[in-house]
Order: C-alpha cells, then structure tokens, then sequence
C-alpha cells in the first residue's frame, strides 16, 4: 500500500447522492456485502475488498495490502467517525503511508446540524451502555450545557428510545434523527415530555440519538 483513502459513503441506499472517487486497487470495507455495493454504486471497477470491523484483531496487518492505491470506507459515512478506521490511520501515518481524507456525509454531523442543537460543544459516545442499570448511571452523569450523540443498532432503537423517555427528565432535550439521506429520514428535537406524547416511525431504523440535559 502507497496511499489510503479516506472515502466518503452515502448513509442510506436509496440516496440519491453522489461524487467522483481516485482510482482505487483495492478496498477496505467493515462487510464485503458493503464493500461491492459501495463499488457497484460509484461505478468503481471490481477490485479486492479487504475487512476492516470490530472482530478485526491487528487492524495494522492491512497495511500489508499490495494493491497500491486503497480506499477505507464506513457504514457511518466517513471513516474513522463512529467507525473502526482509525487503528489503521494511525499504523499508517507511523509507517508513512500517505492517507488522504475526501469530504462527504456522515451521520453524526448531519444529525447535529439538523438538530437545533449548539455545535459549540458536543461529545459522541458511541453505543448506549447494554444493561439498563448502566444505561441510567450514565444517563444521570452526562454534563449540562452540551450535546451528547449516541448511536445504537437499528434492531435496539424502539426499546432504546421508551427507555430514554423512562429515564431522562421532562424537560430534557431529545433529537432522534432516522434514516438519515433516505427518502423517508425522519429527524424531530422535543423535550422527553413532548416526546412522551409522540412516537417514532414504525421500523428498525438506523438511528443517532442527542441528548441535552436541562439547565435549570
């Protein structure tokens, strides 16, 4: 490997969006199912996709890649953010390995603009803890003032979402952004009273939840 790239994707597969990628060799995919959508997608000729995902043990075996030009893509839009990517930057900028970041979406971003929340400060936290008790504790230690961004597997977002209305204060501040890039995205900010009336669309979305806690 000589050069990787940091590839934009789209969030959702029936976007309409689109740019020109480099000329790639290879591809580095957390799926091969979503490395050969992504090639077919932006008519990339066929190429070896290579895995790069939670159940990678040595992320920096990759760089033995031989394809010289190579790309990284995420599920979440870009790599690195929300996503397992960032091992294998780092192992490359050490060995000097040129890497090159494209623009293009990505679906932590976008929720917080389409939020009405403050960019000013913002945490990502990744997942939601598993088990409810951990769930609440980390839920009543989260700073004031700020956003705080979570993601959760699309089969968890219902559940997660009645127990983030269980949880959370009336007038706390909850934005759920859906499918985002997809023709039926679905963003709403409410206080968890307001929400406590409403519901969200039936499904298993793809979800970014953002909390901000009330001041008074």
């Amino acid at each position: 490997m000589k050069k990787l790239y940091l590839l934009p994707n789209t969030l959702h597969e029936e976007s309409s969006w689109s740019y020109t990628p480099p000329h790639l060799d290879a591809l580095i995919a957390e799926s091969e199912k979503g490395g050969y959508q992504y090639l077919k997608r932006f008519h990339i000729p066929k190429v070896p996709v290579y895995l790069l995902n939670e159940h990678t043990e040595k992320p920096a075996e990759l760089l033995k890649i031989t394809e010289e030009n190579v790309g990284l893509i995420s599920d979440a839009g870009l790599p690195c953010l929300a996503d397992p990517g960032s091992p294998l930057v780092a192992a490359a900028r050490k060995r000097g390995i040129e890497v090159e970041a494209i623009p293009g979406p990505n679906s932590l971003m976008m929720a917080l603009q389409l939020s009405g929340f403050s960019g000013q400060s913002f945490a990502f936290h990744g997942y939601f803890p598993r088990e409810e008790k951990d769930l609440v504790g980390k839920m009543r230690t989260l700073p004031k003032g700020m956003a705080h961004l979570f993601i959760e597997t699309p089969y968890r977002t219902e559940k997660l979402f009645k127990l983030l209305l269980s949880i959370l204060q009336p007038q706390d501040q909850l934005c759920v952004a859906l499918e985002l890039m997809g023709p039926h995205s679905f963003v709403e900010t409410r206080s968890i009273q307001e929400w406590k009336t409403r519901s969200l669309p039936s499904g298993k979305p793809r979800a970014v939840f953002i909390i901000q806690k009330a001041t008074l």
